[in-house]
Parts: structure tokens; sequence; C-alpha cells
């Protein structure tokens, strides 16, 4: 049995189709908990019009997407926890790929798929460099690694982590404007080995109507001693190393986008103080300029020079 958690703020738009996708899973034994993070749209009623008995709404003031997560995490029943964002969806294959992992691979605490990206209605597949050490299935050993490159292997609506390790790590950080799922992600990592299949099994929406286009860029991000903190237990990982450098060169990424040029060269200096022979770092300033001159989305640069 799996607990699947969809924190839900203001997506009354998108809200039936992310639930729609669970209830029409090939495997059927699930509960779904929705955490309605203080809505002021009719979202919480679409939910409570679905009527179904697999769905749990529970409703809270508006802390954030983290104390969302968190709660759906204390309320869940079962052993298996997986997580569904309210403006994304999944396939209906999702978890009989989740629970294909979980019992090929009994050892490992994180149960993992790819995906693909909606981006203004193009769909995207992630490319990974270094690439998936393996073709179908295996172990992610090189998470860190995967990780410090231009797409994410795992983001929160791929993955299922066993309830226990998510509570040994202190379950999702709160307080921080965003970045959360990156960070705790990568404590998983840090304590536990990734089953992952290049599959994949989740669509993962990026347009205007989202609050993913509203990533902020602070000049003192608490985000960033935390990432320090984890690489100092991370160290033993292949990759931790990189996976911290990547973190300052993605902060410098989305601050030249935005046209912060003094936040992006600091963080450009951190990044290159940890890795200074970083191939990776030249080529995303350079990039990341370009969207910021141009207008054009990184993703969308990163596509145009892979059909060059």
């Amino acid at each position: 049995m799996i607990s699947v958690i969809i924190p839900l703020y203001n997506c009354e738009k998108f809200i039936t189709r992310s639930i729609s996708s669970v209830l029409k899973q090939t495997v059927q034994e699930f509960e779904i908990i929705v955490v309605d993070d203080g809505s002021t749209d009719k979202g919480p009623e679409i939910v409570e019009k679905m009527n179904s008995p697999l769905i749990r709404l529970i409703h809270q003031k508006n802390q954030g997407v983290s104390c969302a997560r968190n709660r759906g995490i204390k309320e869940s029943r079962y052993e298996l926890i997986a997580f569904l964002d309210a403006d994304d969806e999944w396939d209906t294959d999702h978890l009989e790929t989740i629970m294909y992992l979980y019992n090929k691979y009994p050892q490992c605490g994180v149960f993992a798929a790819s995906y693909r990206m909606s981006v203004s209605n193009n769909i995207i597949y992630p490319e990974f460099n270094p690439e998936i050490p393996f073709k179908d299935d295996g172990i992610l050993y090189n998470y860190y690694e995967v990780a410090s490159g231009t797409n994410l292997p795992i983001n929160s609506n791929t993955y299922a982590v066993r309830k226990n390790i998510i509570e040994s790590i202190g379950s999702y950080p709160t307080g921080i404007p965003s970045g959360e799922d990156i960070l705790t992600i990568a404590r998983l990592n840090a304590v536990c080995d990734f089953a992952y299949t290049t599959k994949a099994t989740s669509t993962y929406y990026l347009h205007n109507e989202t609050v993913k286009s509203e990533r902020p860029v602070l000049k003192h991000d608490p985000l960033d001693k935390l990432f320090y903190e984890n690489y100092k237990v991370s160290k033993h990982k292949k990759g931790a190393r990189l996976f911290l450098a990547s973190w300052h060169k993605r902060r410098m990424s989305r601050a030249l986008t935005l046209r912060k040029y003094g936040i992006a060269t600091e963080h450009f200096f951190k990044a290159l103080t940890i890795m200074p022979f970083q191939k990776k770092l030249y080529t995303s300033f350079i990039i990341s300029l370009i969207s910021a001159i141009t207008g054009k989305s990184i993703l969308e640069l990163n596509n145009l020079l892979k059909h060059k």
C-alpha cells in the first residue's frame, strides 16, 4: 500500500487532472492525502466533490509546500510514500513502476522513475550528463553526479520513499522560498540508495499559470547553508562535491536569467572555488546570459542547441 500526498494551493484549474491521474493507476492499493494549504480558490471544493473513499482532504492555514507535504507524511497510513504536485500528473503505470522497483531492489530506500516536461505545450524529455549508468533500471549510485547536470533525474513527482527514512532526515525543510525538493532528495541520497528506472512515468508542467515560474532569487538564501551541511554528511557518496558546486551553478543561472548580475557573479565564483575545472559552469553561464538577453527559457535554448 502507498500513501500519495498532494499539496494543494490555488490550483483549481489543475487539481482534477492531478487526482484523476492517481485514480486511474493500474495499481489501486493506495490512499490519497490532499493537504489544502490555505487555498483561496475553489480547489478544495473540487476535491470534496470528487467524493472518493480513497481521498482524504486535510485543511491547514497557508504555511508553504514543505509544511503541506510534511503534514501529509504525518497523516499517512502506509510504509511507502509518494508525492504529486497539484498541477502535474502521472501516467497510469507510475505506481506499478514504483512497486516493480520496490520489489526488485528491497535494499533501497527511494524508488524513482524518469519524467517528461511540458513547456508551453511542447513535450521535452530531459537529457542527463553524465548519463544514467544503465539502460533500463538499476541502483543510481552516482545520483549526485547526474543531478549536477542541467536536468535533475528525480523530482518530487517521480519518487516514492520509505516513511521511516524521510522522517529520519526531518522530512521537507520549512521556511525557505524554493528548492526544498532538490535539498530533500539530496538529503535522502546521503542516507540511502536510490532504485531508478529510465522510463518516464510522469509529466512536469512548466507554464505561466503555475507557481513554478515564481522562483525568487535571494542574496541570502537559507538553502545555501543547508546544502553545505548536507555535503558534510554525504562526502562518502560519489559526486557529492560536484553536486555542491552545481547548487551555486543553479543559483548563478537563475540570477542571470532575472538579470541580477551581482548575485550571479557571487555564485559563479563560489562554484568556481569548489570545482574550478567544471566545464558545465562556463557553458551554463553563457546559456543563462543568452536567456537573459533573448527572453527565451534555458530549457528552450538547450533544446535548440541539441537539435542543431
